[in-house]
Protein backbone atom coordinates (compact mmCIF):
# COMPACT_ATOMS: atom_id res chain seq x y z
CA UNK A 1 0.00 0.00 0.00
CA UNK A 2 3.11 2.41 -1.10
CA UNK A 3 -0.02 3.95 -2.61
CA UNK A 4 -1.62 5.08 0.73
CA UNK A 5 1.89 6.52 2.03
CA UNK A 6 2.01 8.60 -1.19
CA UNK A 7 -1.65 10.08 -1.04
CA UNK A 8 -1.50 10.99 2.60
CA UNK A 9 1.52 12.89 1.72
CA UNK A 10 0.40 14.52 -1.36
CA UNK A 11 -2.72 14.96 0.57
CA UNK A 12 -1.13 16.88 3.39
CA UNK A 13 1.37 18.95 0.94
CA UNK A 14 -1.87 19.87 -0.94
CA UNK A 15 -3.14 20.87 1.82
CA UNK A 16 0.04 23.42 3.09
CA UNK A 17 0.30 24.92 -0.39
CA UNK A 18 -3.39 25.35 -1.03
CA UNK A 19 -4.77 28.68 -1.82
CA UNK A 20 -8.44 29.45 -1.28
CA UNK A 21 -9.35 28.06 -4.76
CA UNK A 22 -11.92 25.59 -5.59
CA UNK A 23 -10.08 23.01 -7.66
CA UNK A 24 -7.36 22.89 -4.34
CA UNK A 25 -9.91 22.41 -1.80
CA UNK A 26 -11.50 19.61 -4.14
CA UNK A 27 -8.16 18.05 -4.70
CA UNK A 28 -7.79 18.04 -1.04
CA UNK A 29 -11.48 16.98 -0.17
CA UNK A 30 -10.85 14.31 -2.55
CA UNK A 31 -8.00 12.64 -1.34
CA UNK A 32 -9.43 12.73 2.47
CA UNK A 33 -11.94 10.94 1.04
CA UNK A 34 -10.20 8.22 -0.52
CA UNK A 35 -8.00 8.38 2.62
CA UNK A 36 -10.85 7.18 4.53
CA UNK A 37 -12.57 5.06 2.45
CA UNK A 38 -9.75 3.04 2.45
CA UNK A 39 -9.54 2.73 6.27
CA UNK A 40 -9.60 -0.58 7.29
CA UNK A 41 -12.42 -2.29 9.31
CA UNK A 42 -10.44 -1.93 12.97
CA UNK A 43 -8.70 1.64 12.22
CA UNK A 44 -5.91 0.89 10.93
CA UNK A 45 -4.58 1.88 7.18
CA UNK A 46 -2.82 0.09 4.67
CA UNK A 47 -1.36 -3.77 4.87
CA UNK A 48 -0.18 -6.61 7.38
CA UNK A 49 4.03 -5.76 6.37
CA UNK A 50 3.16 -2.00 6.58
CA UNK A 51 0.07 -1.13 8.73
CA UNK A 52 1.85 0.72 11.81
CA UNK A 53 3.83 2.59 9.01
CA UNK A 54 0.68 3.77 7.20
CA UNK A 55 -1.25 4.34 9.94
CA UNK A 56 0.64 6.43 11.45
CA UNK A 57 1.65 8.79 7.86
CA UNK A 58 -2.33 9.08 7.68
CA UNK A 59 -2.93 9.58 10.82
CA UNK A 60 0.01 12.80 10.95
CA UNK A 61 -1.86 13.85 7.99
CA UNK A 62 -5.36 13.53 9.25
CA UNK A 63 -4.42 15.47 12.09
CA UNK A 64 -3.91 18.47 10.52
CA UNK A 65 -7.05 18.35 8.12
CA UNK A 66 -9.66 16.45 10.12
CA UNK A 67 -8.67 15.86 14.02
CA UNK A 68 -12.21 15.41 15.10
CA UNK A 69 -13.30 12.45 12.37
CA UNK A 70 -14.17 9.27 13.04
CA UNK A 71 -11.04 7.99 10.93
CA UNK A 72 -8.74 9.95 12.91
CA UNK A 73 -10.22 8.90 16.51
CA UNK A 74 -10.81 5.64 15.12
CA UNK A 75 -6.75 5.01 13.55
CA UNK A 76 -5.69 6.99 17.17
CA UNK A 77 -7.51 4.08 19.15
CA UNK A 78 -5.99 1.50 16.83
CA UNK A 79 -2.57 2.95 17.03
CA UNK A 80 -2.87 2.97 20.83
CA UNK A 81 -3.59 -0.62 21.39
CA UNK A 82 -0.55 -1.50 19.25
CA UNK A 83 2.56 -3.47 21.20
CA UNK A 84 5.56 -2.96 18.79
CA UNK A 85 9.20 -3.67 19.63
CA UNK A 86 11.13 -2.08 16.34
CA UNK A 87 12.57 1.03 16.65
CA UNK A 88 11.00 2.43 13.49
CA UNK A 89 7.13 1.54 14.56
CA UNK A 90 8.22 2.54 18.09
CA UNK A 91 9.17 6.24 17.05
CA UNK A 92 6.38 6.95 14.80
CA UNK A 93 4.03 5.37 17.16
CA UNK A 94 5.08 7.89 19.80
CA UNK A 95 5.59 11.07 17.24
CA UNK A 96 1.66 10.44 16.43
CA UNK A 97 0.31 9.71 19.68
CA UNK A 98 2.39 12.17 21.60
CA UNK A 99 0.28 15.51 20.54
CA UNK A 100 -2.91 13.57 21.46
CA UNK A 101 -2.52 12.76 24.85
CA UNK A 102 -2.58 9.07 24.86
CA UNK A 103 -0.69 7.53 27.11
CA UNK A 104 2.88 6.74 25.45
CA UNK A 105 5.15 6.31 28.75
CA UNK A 106 5.30 2.33 27.80
CA UNK A 107 6.73 3.17 24.33
CA UNK A 108 8.81 5.99 25.61
CA UNK A 109 10.30 2.93 28.19
CA UNK A 110 9.95 0.82 25.42
CA UNK A 111 12.23 2.93 23.21
CA UNK A 112 14.62 4.10 25.30
CA UNK A 113 15.12 0.05 26.35
CA UNK A 114 16.18 -0.80 22.87
CA UNK A 115 18.84 2.03 22.55
CA UNK A 116 22.48 0.87 21.97
CA UNK A 117 25.78 1.08 23.65
CA UNK A 118 27.23 3.34 21.07
CA UNK A 119 24.52 5.60 21.90
CA UNK A 120 22.35 5.10 18.55
CA UNK A 121 19.30 2.62 17.95
CA UNK A 122 19.13 -0.68 15.45
CA UNK A 123 16.15 -1.75 14.16
CA UNK A 124 14.84 -3.93 17.41
CA UNK A 125 17.18 -4.46 20.65
CA UNK A 126 19.39 -7.05 18.53
CA UNK A 127 20.38 -4.51 16.18
CA UNK A 128 23.59 -2.79 15.00
CA UNK A 129 22.91 1.15 14.79
CA UNK A 130 21.80 2.72 12.43
CA UNK A 131 22.11 6.65 11.30
CA UNK A 132 18.04 6.55 9.95
CA UNK A 133 16.95 4.53 13.23
CA UNK A 134 18.48 6.53 15.57
CA UNK A 135 17.06 10.16 14.10
CA UNK A 136 13.56 8.41 14.63
CA UNK A 137 14.35 7.95 18.33
CA UNK A 138 15.76 11.40 18.73
CA UNK A 139 12.38 13.16 16.91
CA UNK A 140 10.01 10.66 18.83
CA UNK A 141 12.19 12.04 21.93
CA UNK A 142 11.95 15.36 20.98
CA UNK A 143 8.11 15.29 20.02
CA UNK A 144 7.84 14.38 23.64
CA UNK A 145 9.64 17.02 24.98
CA UNK A 146 12.35 14.13 26.63
CA UNK A 147 14.50 16.10 29.26
CA UNK A 148 17.65 13.88 29.44
CA UNK A 149 20.20 15.83 27.70
CA UNK A 150 22.73 13.09 28.06
CA UNK A 151 20.93 10.48 26.16
CA UNK A 152 19.83 13.38 23.43
CA UNK A 153 23.61 14.46 23.25
CA UNK A 154 24.97 11.28 23.04
CA UNK A 155 22.84 9.83 20.14
CA UNK A 156 23.52 13.67 18.58
CA UNK A 157 26.96 12.57 18.92
CA UNK A 158 26.32 8.74 17.60
CA UNK A 159 25.05 10.44 14.53
CA UNK A 160 28.04 12.76 13.95
CA UNK A 161 30.56 10.15 14.65
CA UNK A 162 28.99 7.72 12.29
CA UNK A 163 27.62 10.28 9.41
CA UNK A 164 29.86 8.47 6.95
CA UNK A 165 29.80 4.74 7.70
CA UNK A 166 26.39 4.22 7.68
CA UNK A 167 25.58 6.92 4.71
CA UNK A 168 21.90 6.66 3.49
CA UNK A 169 21.49 6.94 -0.20
CA UNK A 170 18.38 7.33 -1.77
Amino acid sequence: MKNLFKVSILVFFAFISATSSFADTTAITNGLSWLTTNQNSDGSFGITETTILDTTNVLDTLKFLQPTSTSYLTGVTWLSSQSVTSTDFLARQIISLSSVGVGITSDLTNLLGIENIDNGWGGDISSTSMIIDTTLALSALKSVNYSNQTTISNAVLYLVTNRIQNRIFI
